[in-house]
C-alpha cells in the first residue's frame, strides 16, 4: 500500500480504516505526539487559534484503535495530510469514513416504523449512569468557556509587572519579569510572549520602571526561545528537556542584554545584578566580558526559577480547567493524579 492510497475492501469497516492508518504511520518514523504537533500547526495555518487547534494525544491515538464505531472525517484528514497524504488521496480518506457512517446509520423508516404486535409497546427508558467521581466539569480537549487567550495574555503581562515591583523592592539580583512572558509562550505560542515581552517592558513606568522599556528586546528574545521550544523542538516532552530550554532561554536574554547593558548604560544599568558585574571587573576582565558573565550567571537562575513557575501555572490551569496540553506532554503527565497515567496514549 502506497502513502497515497489505501485500499478499499469488499467489505470495509472502520477497523480496516484504524488498520490503515496505523500501517501509514508505521511508514514515518513519528509519535503520537509529534503528529498531533504538526495537526495543530496545519490548524494553526487555517487560521485556527493556537489553543484551541491541537488535539489530545489520545484523540489521535484512538483514530488507530480498532472497536470504534465512527471517526470525525475532518480529523482523518488532519491526521492523514499529516503522514503527507495530500489533495484527491486525503479526500478518498474522507469519503470512505463518510460512506461507512451513512451505511451504519439507520434509515428514517427503521427509525419510525412500529412494532410489529398490534398491542403498544412502550420503548424503554433511557438509563442514566451517574458521572464518574472527580469527572472534570469541561471537556477533557478544551478549555472552559469563561477562557480566552486574551483573558490569559492580560494575566501575564500582570505578572511581569508583579514582578518587576518585586525585584525593586527587594533589590534582587535577578529579575523575575520574564514569568508571564514564559507562560504566554509555552501556553499559547512564541507570539503571544512576545507580545506579552512587549506589552510588559513597555508599560514598566507604570510601577516605576521606565528603563525596562529597552529590555523588551530581551524578553521577546525568551518568548520565541520557550515558544518555539515546546513547539517545534519538543523540548516540553519531558524534565530534562525543559530544564535545558529554560537554559537556551538564559543564554539567548543574556546576549541581548548584556549588550544592551553596555551600549545604553556603560555596562551598569542599576539593577541589583551590578554588584556581580564590577566583581568581575576587579578580576582584570574587560567590561563587556563582565557584562556577559554576570548576566549569564544571573540569568540562569532567573530563567529555570521563572520557567519552571510558569510549568507550574500551566499544569494547574490544565488540571483545574482543561487547558489544552497536547503540545507539552510533560504537562499532561504532572497533571495526571498520583499512580495514575495521563490520559494521552503513549508514545
Amino acid at each position: 500500500m502506497s502513502e497515497a492510497t489505501e485500499p478499499v475492501d469488499a467489505v470495509d469497516s472502520f477497523d480496516c480504516i484504524a488498520a490503515d492508518l496505523l500501517a501509514l504511520k508505521e511508514t514515518h518514523t513519528i509519535s503520537y505526539a509529534e503528529l498531533g504537533r504538526r495537526i495543530g500547526e496545519q490548524r494553526i495555518g487555517r487560521g485556527v487559534p493556537a489553543a484551541a487547534a491541537y488535539p489530545p494525544r489520545s484523540t489521535v491515538y484512538d483514530a488507530f484503535r480498532a472497536g470504534r464505531t465512527r471517526i470525525d472525517p475532518v480529523l482523518l484528514r488532519d491526521i492523514v495530510n499529516a503522514l503527507g497524504v495530500e489533495g484527491d488521496a486525503a479526500q478518498s480518506w474522507v469519503e470512505r469514513a463518510q460512506r461507512l457512517r451513512r451505511t451504519a446509520e439507520p434509515s428514517a423508516r427503521q427509525r419510525v416504523a412500529a412494532p410489529p404486535s398490534s398491542v403498544d409497546v412502550p420503548a424503554p427508558s433511557p438509563v442514566v449512569m451517574p458521572a464518574p467521581a472527580g469527572a472534570g466539569r469541561f471537556p477533557l480537549a478544551q478549555a472552559p468557556r469563561w477562557w480566552s487567550p486574551y483573558l490569559l495574555v492580560l494575566g501575564c503581562i500582570a505578572l511581569n509587572l508583579a514582578g518587576l515591583v518585586v525585584v525593586q523592592a527587594l533589590h534582587l539580583p535577578i529579575y523575575l519579569d520574564m514569568t508571564g512572558t514564559a507562560a504566554a509562550s509555552i501556553i499559547l505560542g512564541p507570539w503571544h510572549g512576545a507580545f506579552v515581552a512587549t506589552a510588559g517592558n513597555l508599560l514598566g513606568f507604570t510601577v516605576g520602571a521606565p528603563g525596562a522599556a529597552p529590555y523588551a528586546l530581551v524578553n521577546i528574545a525568551g518568548a520565541l526561545v520557550w515558544g518555539f521550544g515546546v513547539r517545534r523542538w519538543g523540548m516540553g516532552d519531558d524534565i530534562g528537556r525543559f530544564f535545558v530550554l529554560n537554559l537556551l532561554a538564559a543564554l539567548a536574554c543574556s546576549i541581548v542584554g548584556s549588550f544592551l547593558n553596555v551600549i545604553l548604560f556603560g555596562g551598569l544599568s542599576g539593577h541589583g545584578s551590578d554588584s556581580v558585574t564590577t566583581s568581575i571587573v576587579t578580576l582584570g576582565l574587560p567590561l563587556i566580558a563582565a557584562a556577559l558573565s554576570a548576566n549569564i550567571l544571573t540569568s540562569v537562575i532567573d530563567k529555570v526559577l521563572t520557567g519552571f513557575i510558569a510549568l507550574t501555572l500551566f499544569v494547574w490551569l490544565h488540571r483545574a480547567a482543561r487547558f489544552p496540553a497536547s503540545h507539552m506532554p510533560l504537562v499532561e503527565r504532572l497533571s495526571a493524579p498520583a499512580g495514575q497515567a495521563p490520559a494521552s496514549a503513549p508514545v
